[in-house]
């Protein structure tokens, strides 16, 4: 009788932990992506340009697939992407490239934990932006601290679970016009630096390349030798993020109006169409995807640095907390000293970092995915020629929006 109710204790636990296990690497990723800085990208660009932008998410989707796929293969022969460039390059080459990347990389956290501090201070009596802050970034430090990888594995998945879930319910509540829908499926391109500048926001939002340094260094933490665990991994975790851009691209093309976003003006609309609960819903959402992407993207940091040093840093070890943290402490201290100094907001920090991430580390990651797959592994012509066909659009891009990002940074300070 006991042996029964043990089992039985156990069964309703088995679900969950193989999902984790399967697709907690890919629901991190997709935490990761899904920061703070992507609801007011989407937002903005349903507002623009309503749904004719739906198109960039299905390609974002094979460009990010393509580089996972060749971020996964060097996982799968243990070979770290930021040892393979300080192989190239040299120690001392690797080294700045390593410093340089990271500190691009800590722009994102520094938008997230401005964005989570002005949703704290809203959502609670503290009403202040600063304090917000440090305790957003206090809750990134609590995370990086649990140190056993399965555990922020499972908070982080509940997390972009739980986002998820409350967006979709949000986007229930409206008529949603599948007729235009499917026309914004069609893929266009204008010669218009805004139109522009959102098509690389959000590919620099969407392929996200602190992933891919996370990924080839997760062989000793998921113990993954087959290309096939990746593989499904990976179309669960970028699957799941692109559905939910999709409906944030939908929601805000349906009910805002072209302008700069506030903290709370992409949901201001939602309270006529589903109540007044949509307000405090969408803020507590705009927190969670704030300190879980945050965090999560300075793990790319957390392996590549130490690995530029020489040393073979595993998930939760002193260097790799060490990395993070202090990531994280500048993250705070340039958030604020923006914030205080110049004439951006929060939200405004949220739109420009990604933008500024796609613009410079992205190239550079693919590019390097490239030559690493060169090097080690022998593919077909056709998957060579995929792979180049990834990188060469990833600097097309770049090329293309860098003076109306410019324009746009210095208007704003």
């Amino acid at each position: 009788m006991s042996s029964q109710t043990e089992v039985g204790s156990r069964l309703p636990l088995e679900g969950p932990r193989e999902f984790i296990e399967s697709y907690g690497l890919g629901l991190l990723f997709s935490a990761n992506v899904f920061g703070a800085g992507s609801v007011y990208i989407l937002s903005s660009t349903g507002a623009q340009f309503g749904f004719a932008l739906l198109w960039t998410m299905p390609l974002a989707l094979l460009v990010d697939l393509g580089m996972r796929e060749m971020s996964g293969r060097l996982a799968t022969i243990d070979e770290p992407l930021m040892e393979y460039i300080s192989d190239a390059i040299g120690t001392v080459g690797g080294k700045a490239l390593s410093v340089f990347i990271a500190f691009i990389m800590h722009f994102w956290a520094i938008s997230n934990f401005a964005v989570g501090g002005a949703a704290l201070a809203w959502l609670t009596p503290l009403d202040n932006v600063y304090i917000g802050i440090v305790l957003t970034a206090g809750v990134g430090f609590a995370l990086v601290e649990m140190r056993v990888y399965k555990r922020v594995e499972a908070a982080i998945a509940a997390i972009i679970v739980t986002v998820f879930t409350a967006y979709i319910v949000l986007m229930l509540g409206l008529d949603l016009p599948v007729g235009q829908v499917a026309a914004g499926l069609v893929p266009m391109l204008k010669a218009d630096l805004g139109y522009l500048a959102l098509v690389v926001g959000l590919f620099g939002t969407t392929v996200y390349y602190p992933n891919f340094f996370i990924q080839s260094s997760m062989r000793p933490t998921k113990g993954w030798t087959e290309m096939e665990d990746y593989r499904k991994d990976n179309l669960g975790g970028i699957a799941f993020v692109v559905l939910l851009s999709m409906a944030v691209i939908a929601v805000a093309a349906m009910t805002l109006d072209p302008h700069t976003p506030t903290l709370t003006s992409p949901a201001e609309p939602l309270t006529n169409a589903v109540g007044a609960w949509a307000l405090p819903v969408f803020v507590t959402v705009i927190f969670l995807a704030s300190f879980s992407s945050a965090t999560g993207t300075l793990f790319g940091a957390g392996y590549m640095v130490p690995q530029a040093w020489g040393k073979r840093t595993t998930f939760g070890d002193t260097a790799f907390r060490h990395t993070v943290e202090v990531l994280m402490v500048s993250s705070v201290v340039f958030a604020i000293l923006l914030l205080k100094y110049t004439g951006i907001s929060p939200v405004q920090l949220g739109i420009t970092m990604p933008a500024v991430n796609g613009l410079i580390g992205l190239p550079i990651t693919a590019l390097a995915l490239f030559f690493a797959n060169r090097k080690f592994f022998d593919h077909p012509r056709w998957m060579n020629a995929g792979f180049a066909i990834i990188v060469a659009l990833m600097f097309v891009l770049a090329g293309l929006t860098a003076e109306g990002l410019y324009d746009q940074i210095v208007t704003w300070l």
